[in-house]
């Protein structure tokens, strides 16, 4: 399986999460996002990067974050031999999965909610005579959202919020 997700580094008082590199080279290095969870000052740190100079921070309390936002988006067949024929087309192998913080309601009753990461992770399949004659491992078990759910369990023990869906 191949998965683009965000580079975690885990310590006993922060976690600490960067787009990828192969994201990063993709964007030509244009874009950049960082989050921070730093424990013991009770914030989140969000540090996005644009066109190589264009920097926003913003630093979110834990009090003000209500939930943990995960999404997933499976990707259409963009196959050629699929527009040859008039029989709907199964869906790709592979799906974004989108994992935001949803922020409580401000005075005005306005609920936000703050993206950290997308990771596009490929789907398991059966294995084909090709991957059996290379090797490669029988996937019994795997769902196709390993990385990311992974990522949401950390959030989860570290900001210690509920995980929902919207």
């Amino acid at each position: 399986m191949v998965t683009i997700a965000p580079n975690v580094e885990v310590q006993t008082d922060s976690v600490h999460a960067c787009t990828p590199w192969l994201a990063r080279l993709v964007w030509l290095f244009s874009y950049c996002r960082c989050v921070t969870i730093q424990r013991q000052l009770q914030r989140v740190v969000i540090s996005t990067r644009w066109l190589w100079f264009w920097q926003r921070v913003r630093v979110v309390p834990f009090d003000r974050i209500s939930r943990i936002i995960y999404r997933a988006q499976r990707l259409p067949n963009l196959a050629f031999w699929r527009y040859l024929s008039l029989a709907d087309s199964d869906p790709s192998e592979s799906a974004f999965f989108l994992i935001s913080i949803g922020l409580k309601s401000d005075s005005h009753g306005y609920s936000d909610e703050l993206s950290l990461f997308t990771v596009w992770e490929d789907l398991p399949r059966e294995r084909d005579w090709l991957d059996k004659l290379a090797g490669v491992p029988d996937n019994d078990g795997l769902i196709g959202d390993e990385s990311p759910r992974a990522i949401v369990e950390i959030l989860r023990q570290y900001l210690r919020v509920p995980i929902s869906s919207h």
